[in-house]
């Protein structure tokens, strides 16, 4: 259990990092890098947090000290905010105590200010988030809500709820989804709360959990109770899609969801009825017009392990994607599906519809035994996933072998995936040399990614930039360049122009600035309908049998692939 912590910080501190700095000009876009190095412990680091397309934030967690572009800072405090602008320059920062975030907390967006929230919670003591506020929180508990401005210059607290005298609540679960008007809020509940609007919770199970319907100032406007475990529950998350509003929780043994009339039992049990064994599955709650709605569970004999960042489920096109780390083989959905991947212990990608029913279950799979492929998802667009695959190992994936280039030093291989419903494609590879590199970013003319080093390895150079000197020797460098031909490289999206569209009298054009080598239409759950090999930069597509309803159309160019959707009508 230890090895798989280890592996889960690890993977998410790589993965999660994303900062830009030191802006330098390369053609007609920039390039910039920044050296982040610590004195012992890098301890969390947040997902990109950018509000309107204008300013970025990011939180890093440490311990001891650390050095972000060679400025230091102590461990008086124990999270840095840094907000910067398009251009990579550091605008803003501030450094505030604030809890070491379990898999669901975390800073959030507050778009009524543009600025940011997190959610606290402390238990008998006075709690100082900065050298201008403290938390009161001696003899009892407290929950509420570090509101940080847009500038990061100042920061209040909102109190939510709070226990009885010298009673203690569970800390660092409870997770917030702002609007601009007001916000929604999971909370944990194992002692009697007094709430900010004069109301109560008292608990009637091992620890009851709710939502909070919040105003624009948080006032508490309504409770609705959510789940009761029996024994042991984790926050995982919360996730507002156009389908509804999402709580996400794994659950050890079972769990009753009032609302639905539903009780789970996990998939040992149901897999094994009558032995009385345990273990962790995972238990979805949809809640839409502020009402519960439905409700899914599912998981695998030996326990899913997510991989990622915010949320550990990525939504797009109807369809949820959870990328995972499986100590098992098997994976059952919320109606005992089956699903199998090929070895135990190697991170996979499940595809779930909007009933939690697996539609996909894909395991990235190195040859050695000793390394495990490595993921990120990255959103292109409402439709489309980008998934990252990154192996210094061959491995399989889809049905194909991918190998890194040979070479004396550590090469890692970053092989780029598109995700439409449940349709994987291959878009494109990189080699990286000394170091190991996840993308955080896929943009027109530019990619971000992580490097961090080897025992033994320092990365001076990469894509022709010097990278600055560390401060400490541990350290990770956040890179953001514009490639040597970039419009070759798969990073430009070269338009093509599909019309009629709606179409509705069966032929559709597609134009494009350079020659199509193929075109495929699939519905909007990634089905193929309609395949077309071209050598041209314009053709025609005789649609006429399809039925009615939205299609996506890709073009495959010739070192680029563009996706557009299409409405056909009848």
């Amino acid at each position: 259990m230890n090895n798989l912590i280890m592996h889960r910080i690890k993977y998410f501190i790589v993965i999660a990092l994303f900062f830009l700095g030191n802006p330098r000009v390369f053609g007609q876009c920039q390039q910039y890098n920044l050296s982040i190095s610590y004195d012992r412990q890098l301890v969390h680091i947040t997902p990109e947090l950018s509000h309107n397309g204008v300013f970025t934030y990011k939180g890093i967690w440490y311990t001891d000290s650390i050095a972000v572009d060679q400025k230091q800072h102590i461990s008086s405090y124990k999270c840095l905010i840094i907000k910067y602008d398009n251009t990579g320059n550091i605008v803003a920062q501030m450094n505030l105590a604030l809890p070491i975030p379990n898999p669901a907390q975390n800073l959030r967006l507050d778009p009524s200010t543009g600025g940011l929230v997190f959610v606290l919670t402390t238990s008998d003591k006075m709690y100082k988030i900065n050298n201008s506020l403290s938390v009161n929180a001696k003899d009892k508990s407290v929950i509420g809500i570090v509101r940080i401005d847009s500038n990061l210059s100042n920061v209040h607290f909102v109190k939510i709820a709070e226990t009885p005298n010298y009673q203690s609540i569970r800390e660092g679960e409870n997770d917030i989804y702002c609007t601009k008007t007001g916000a929604t809020m999971s909370i944990f509940v194992n002692k009697k709360l007094y709430l900010n609007n004069g109301d109560s919770i008292k608990p009637s199970s091992i620890c009851d959990i709710y939502s909070l319907q919040l105003d624009a100032n948080f006032n508490i406007l309504k409770k609705t109770l959510l789940a009761q475990p029996d024994v042991n529950i984790l926050g995982q998350g919360i996730l507002n899609t156009p389908q509804g509003f999402y709580y996400f929780f794994k659950y050890y043994k079972s769990i009753n969801v009032p609302a639905t009339s539903q009780l789970y039992s996990n998939t040992l049990r149901k897999s094994n009825p009558g032995l009385g064994v345990d273990g962790w599955d995972y238990l979805i709650i949809k809640e839409a017009n502020n009402q519960i709605v439905s409700s899914y569970t599912f998981g695998c004999p030996s326990g899913v392990t997510s991989l990622g960042g915010q949320s550990n489920f990525h939504y797009a096109n109807n369809r949820f994607y959870f990328p995972h780390y499986n100590l098992g083989q098997e994976f059952y959905d919320n109606k005992m599906k089956q699903l199998v991947a090929p070895l135990a212990g190697r991170n996979s990608l499940a595809i779930f519809d909007t009933a939690f029913n697996i539609t996909k279950l894909n395991a990235l799979i190195d040859k050695p035994d000793n390394t495990n492929v490595g993921m990120s998802l990255l959103k292109s667009s409402n439709n489309e996933i980008i998934l990252v695959a990154n192996s210094d190992s061959t491995f399989d994936f889809n049905g194909k072998t991918y190998t890194p280039q040979s070479n004396p030093d550590p090469t890692h291989l970053n092989v780029f995936f598109s995700v439409i419903g449940d349709s994987i494609q291959y878009l494109r590879s990189q080699n990286t040399i000394n170091y190991r590199c996840f993308f955080t970013d896929y943009s027109n003319k530019s990619a971000t990614f992580n490097l961090y080093t080897y025992p033994g390895k320092t990365v001076t150079s990469t894509n022709g930039m010097i990278l600055n000197t560390p401060l400490y020797k541990q350290n990770l460098w956040i890179v953001k360049i514009c490639l040597p031909g970039a419009n070759t490289t798969g990073f430009e999206t070269l338009k093509s122009k599909c019309y009629p569209n709606p179409l509705s009298q069966g032929l559709l054009h597609v134009d494009a600035s350079q020659p199509i080598q193929s075109i495929v239409v699939m519905t909007m759950q990634g089905q193929i309908v309609y395949e077309q090999s071209s050598n041209a930069a314009k053709t025609v597509l005789n649609l006429e049998n399809l039925p009615a309803g939205n299609y996506l159309v890709r073009a495959q160019l010739a070192n680029s692939i563009n996706t557009q959707k299409i409405i056909v009508l009848k």
